[in-house]
């Protein structure tokens, strides 16, 4: 371990009630194949791209990097999607299913750019499938590095842009939501891994409200949004896009995370990959048409 780079861990001031003009999504890796582009390869995992315009000036960020080695990249490719423009990348936790294409995407850059992380992303991490399994980043600090990332790390929020900030930690106050069935290493002792390191990305759309995307959302979708509302200040929740780790879930917290989710009054709720059939057929029973699958390949405007 002596010759790993140790990151530096930086904190900064709380965000602004900053808003951006335009916002664009676009699911570069999902579980789930687009019967509208079969040529895109589909694949347990997660990679989102963010398109922001503000005062006429366009920005790019990628959220996770989705399962290796170079799925994102080619699925990016066949919809015209250029990566070398993106200005920074941020994963929401450190399972392999979301940073497993980090180093190629890296390397495909012509610029260096910001790796933005909690400090405990590179923590061991196991579970049972059904023996034990390595389920983390497969790669450590200085091959990041050497990759052309420039590694941020904080437990605090980012600012990525005036509207757009990562999560950091996430509180978790709520009794229903709770991280079962993973695994880590701290201090030479086997332990539940509770995922600390588990962020999400909060965008604040003028004219419309938050906007936030989840990864696996390990954290608990309710304690999510609760977070976001506190460290913005902002009340209105437009809208959620991502995973809500509810597809091994038992039904009372699915049916909780329903109910709390009702009474946010969303307009939209985009659920994929690790959100599981039956919450996703139980938030469409709740919220009809504003309830909104995606999959490989599709893309949001706001």
């Amino acid at each position: 371990m002596s010759n790993l780079i140790k990151p530096k861990v930086v904190k900064i001031l709380k965000p602004t009630k900053a808003s951006i003009d335009e916002l664009k999504i676009t699911v570069l890796v999902e579980n789930s194949v687009n019967v509208k582009n079969p040529s895109l390869i589909a694949k347990h995992g997660l990679s989102l791209l963010v398109e922001t315009k503000l005062a006429g000036v366009d920005s790019r960020f990628l959220m996770d990097a989705g399962p290796g080695p170079d799925i994102a990249l080619r699925n990016a490719g066949m919809i015209d999607i250029d990566i070398k423009k993106i200005d920074s990348m941020m994963l929401s936790h450190g399972h392999y299913d979301h940073t497993g294409a980090l180093l190629q995407i890296l390397k495909h850059m012509d610029h260096s750019i910001p790796v933005i992380a909690h400090p405990n992303v590179f923590n061991p991490k196991f579970a049972y499938k059904p023996a034990l399994t390595s389920i983390g980043i497969e790669f450590d600090q200085p091959t990041i590095k050497a990759a052309g990332g420039e590694l941020l790390v904080s437990r605090d929020s980012i600012s990525l842009l005036g509207g757009v900030i990562s999560s950091g930690e996430i509180l978790r106050k709520t009794y229903f939501e709770k991280t079962k069935g993973f695994w880590t290493v701290e201090y030479d002792n086997f332990i539940e891994d509770t995922i600390i390191d588990d962020q999400a990305l909060f965008i604040n759309v003028r004219k419309k409200g938050l906007v936030i995307l989840t990864g696996c959302a390990h954290s608990g979708i309710i304690n999510t949004v609760r977070h976001a509302k506190s460290i913005t200040g902002l009340k209105e929740v437009y809208a959620i896009v991502g995973g809500f780790h509810l597809d091994r879930a038992d039904d009372t917290r699915i049916q909780k995370s329903v109910e709390e989710l009702k009474e946010i009054d969303l307009k939209r709720i985009y659920p994929c990959h690790c959100t599981g059939k039956k919450a996703i057929s139980q938030l469409a029973k709740s919220f009809g048409d504003l309830c909104i699958p995606i999959h490989t390949g599709d893309s949001i405007e706001f």
